[in-house]
C-alpha cells in the first residue's frame, strides 16, 4: 500500500507534468494494462476521493487539537 505521502507527491507530479505540457508520469494509476499513460475519469474520481479523505481527517485533527488545547467545543 502507498502510504499518503507517496501518493500526494505522485499527484502532484502528474499535476505538474499535465498544467506543463510535460509526459504524464507512469503510475500504476496513470498506466493502462497495457502499459499506455494516460488520465482515466477513474483515475480522476479516485483523486478527488483521495483529497476529500485527507481534508476530512486533516479538519478532524485540527478541530481535536482546538478543542484540547483551549478547552473549548466546536460545532464544525
Amino acid at each position: 500500500m502507498i502510504s499518503v505521502h507517496m501518493k500526494l507527491n505522485e499527484i502532484l507530479r502528474v499535476r505538474h507534468s499535465f498544467a506543463h505540457g510535460f509526459s504524464i508520469p507512469a503510475y500504476s494509476w496513470t498506466q493502462s494494462p497495457n502499459g499506455r499513460v494516460r488520465l482515466t475519469s477513474k483515475a480522476l474520481s479516485d483523486v478527488g476521493a483521495f483529497f476529500d479523505h485527507l481534508v476530512r481527517v486533516t479538519d478532524n485533527g485540527m478541530k481535536q487539537h482546538i478543542e484540547q488545547t483551549y478547552s473549548i467545543r466546536l460545532a464544525w
